[in-house]
């Protein structure tokens, strides 16, 4: 059946539902009484099953339960094809209450594993089952926590589809055109042997504020990563601390600038702290090696012939440090990022010849697609690069004497963009090294990933290469650019109310929740919304409910039943094959997926691959119910086949923790500590091992390794 059948059923029912979740809203009761929040509450349950669904072309789905009757998908289903023939050939797995709510969402997880084993004919027809499980819902009279699983994994599978289905129409890829594997220097092994990666140098105006993190907590899981792979890593993040905008704020203050940075750079090293962020370097544009670095930049840039003076009139917005083109400002010259009116200023400044390598940059972004990243954003700096707009870049302000003068010439200050993007570079020398380019060069230019926010994308992707070019130093190899936070659908602003200061939100829940939401749950590359209720329910139901849930019951388990610490395999039975077990098998496939995604600078799918043991460990503690075999009237067989099905959970849980421990570093390292493993951690430690883990054996009863958070004082925050 051809995929165009389906699109416009598909779309149509789906619009409403995607525009009102992606503005933070909450959907109306008619559409099935779903809420955005229940939605985003089970993204990740939705991710990791639909993986699965949009590859199923049979096997079981789960029964509902509703009071004395039981039923099933195909006697509930709408009379058409082809989702009947869907549901006549789909089987029934009978669903027992385990845990409660816990029930219906073990099942379909069962169902869908089996269902995996064949291909479907189509996406479209994953998204008509999706639609059939949606029809189940409101046939079946189950109870609405009952069916929250199947409606939510209804909206999900008609999402899939529909993606799939422009994607087939359009002839587009997924996955890895958006999100290209990022380029490493690797040994024999295939480690990546170096990796620098910078966060922008955020402007010293104010305090940080959770924009600033947001950069920052991605490029420490990048960081950290590549040294568990035994990387040589130089992460970098600082503060750019010339320019008018700055000199106002002191004099508003009564400060000098210097004093003003100063105070602002603890600020943004005490959070770096809180966050757990593990910078080598903090740059800042005003130690005098810096500046040596920028008047030797000058000097090249200018003895190439692409340096020149004129006078200028334009439009300048104070915030943006920048002249602003029409395309910035809407009517009325208001800067649409500061929305305040623009200054219109005449002066004489020296320029930079960026007309000069115009042509040069759009052929290096064409030849290299993923230099820009994510590639959607590629075609925006692409149309920046058309010949129309081919222009120049003024490199100096007469306005302010807060900067580093112009050499041969105090009464200008060089540009702060020109200024604070050397920071990159200055940020390699080492306390005792000659402040020179030569010596940059020496310390591990280029950098092979710049994170930063989509509003600066100009000034790196293309006035930044040209003036590495002009100089003659390489080029570095992504520039990796992320979308902008809102508050509940809303934009952050002071006017609003709706700010949300870092500080306070690591002080009150960690920063593991903080890292894992922002890393974890929001898509790099495209906008994200954070709400409370949201950041709340997700945390919780992940790293709580799912793997901290887990690692508590096998704590619990085994220390109460064994009396030393032991292998799996001493323990196992003649006739039991460990090699297969289902949480080796994940355990086993994993680290290869979530190191793949690390690479690509995907972190939500990174996690989503660890959880897969998580997964199988929750699932099998379902099936198996170790707690009923050790039982003091239990048999001994019975009880060493559920010590021993809790030491390969416990395995799978030792390796998850140490795939996370980029994302959720004092959470990875509790659970280690609770299982009695210490020592440095390394990416060989994501090999499956039979040895015994000795934290197991009897001993004290575990707290948890996770406490959930109350969700109640922060509703309506």
């Amino acid at each position: 059946m051809r995929l165009s059948g389906y699109r416009s059923s598909l779309h149509s029912w789906l619009g409403k539902a995607r525009s009102v979740a992606r503005g933070g809203k909450v959907l109306k009761r008619g559409l099935c009484g779903m809420t955005v929040h229940e939605i985003l509450l089970c993204k990740r349950l939705f991710e990791r099953i639909l993986a699965a669904l949009l590859l199923a072309g049979g096997g079981s789905w789960p029964r509902v339960a509703t009071g004395p009757t039981t039923v099933t998908a195909g006697s509930m289903l709408p009379q058409t094809q082809p989702a009947t023939q869907w549901a006549v050939r789909a089987g029934a797995v009978p669903l027992r209450r385990v845990n409660g709510g816990y029930a219906v969402r073990y099942a379909v997880r069962h169902a869908v594993r089996h269902a995996a084993r064949q291909r479907a004919q189509s996406a479209a027809e994953a998204g008509l089952l999706g639609l059939s499980l949606l029809w189940l819902k409101g046939r079946s009279g189950a109870s609405k926590q009952a069916c929250r699983p199947p409606r939510i994994l209804a909206y999900a599978a008609a999402s899939l589809a529909a993606d799939a289905v422009d994607e087939a129409l359009e002839g587009r890829g997924r996955g890895t055109d958006k999100h290209p594997q990022l380029q490493f220097k690797r040994d024999g092994a295939g480690n990546p042997e170096k990796l620098m990666i910078t966060t922008p140098l955020f402007y010293a105006n104010g305090s940080p504020h959770i924009g600033s993190a947001y950069p920052a907590i991605a490029s420490d899981v990048l960081a950290r990563y590549a040294k568990l792979r035994g990387a040589d890593v130089h992460y970098v993040t600082g503060m750019d601390e010339h320019g008018e905008k700055i000199a106002q704020t002191a004099a508003s203050k009564d400060k000098t600038p210097q004093e003003l940075v100063d105070g602002f750079a603890e600020e943004f090293q005490e959070l770096w702290s809180l966050l757990d962020v593990e910078a080598n370097h903090f740059a800042r544009t005003t130690p005098d090696k810096h500046k040596a670095i920028v008047r030797e930049m000058w000097q090249r840039c200018l003895e190439n012939g692409d340096i020149y003076k004129k006078d200028y009139t334009g439009w300048y917005c104070v915030g943006c440090e920048a002249y602003l083109d029409d395309d910035e400002m809407s009517e009325g010259h208001i800067c649409k990022i500061h929305q305040k009116e623009c200054i219109q200023r005449s002066e004489e400044n020296y320029f930079f010849r960026l007309s000069k390598y115009w042509d040069d940059i759009r052929r290096h972004i064409e030849n290299n697609p993923d230099f820009i990243l994510p590639t959607s954003r590629r075609s925006q700096v692409l149309v920046w690069l058309e010949e129309d707009n081919k222009r120049d870049f003024s490199i100096s302000r007469a306005s302010t004497s807060w900067g580093i003068p112009v050499p041969d010439d105090d009464s200008q200050v060089i540009y702060v963009w020109f200024d604070a993007l050397l920071g990159y570079l200055s940020s390699l020398l080492q306390p005792d090294d000659p402040a020179t380019l030569e010596t940059v060069l020496s310390r591990g230019w280029p950098a092979e990933v710049h994170v930063i926010g989509k509003d600066i994308m100009r000034f790196h992707a293309i006035y930044w290469p040209a003036m590495l070019m002009s100089a003659g130093l390489p080029l570095p190899k992504h520039i990796c650019t992320h979308g902008f936070l809102t508050k509940d659908g809303l934009k952050m602003g002071k006017s609003l109310g709706n700010v949300v200061e870092p500080v306070p939100l690591v002080e009150s829940f960690g920063p593991d929740a903080v890292r894992f939401f922002f890393a974890a749950c929001l898509a790099f590359g495209e906008d994200g919304d954070f709400s409370y209720e949201t950041f709340i329910k997700r945390v919780n139901s992940t790293l709580a409910n799912e793997l901290g849930n887990l690692v508590h019951r096998i704590l619990t388990l085994s220390r109460k039943n064994l009396e030393e610490p032991c292998s799996a395999e001493a323990l196992a039975s003649g006739d039991s094959d460990l090699q297969k077990h289902p949480v080796r098998v994940a355990a086993l496939q994993a680290p290869a997926a979530v190191a793949r995604h690390y690479e690509q600078l995907d972190i939500p799918k990174a996690v989503l691959a660890a959880f897969e043991i998580v997964q199988a460990g929750n699932l099998r503690m379902t099936q198996v119910e170790p707690w009923a075999k050790l039982k003091k009237t239990s048999s001994e067989e019975d009880k060493k086949t559920a010590l021993c099905e809790l030491l390969v959970m416990a395995e799978g849980a030792r390796i998850c923790a140490t795939l996370l421990s980029p994302v959720t570093p004092r959470l990875s390292q509790k659970i280690l500590e609770e299982f009695g493993l210490e020592g440095q951690l390394a990416w060989s430690q994501t090999a499956w091992s039979w040895d015994a883990i000795p934290g197991l054996a009897a001993g004290a009863k575990p707290k948890p390794v996770f406490q959930r958070i109350d969700l109640e004082p922060w509703k309506g925050k």
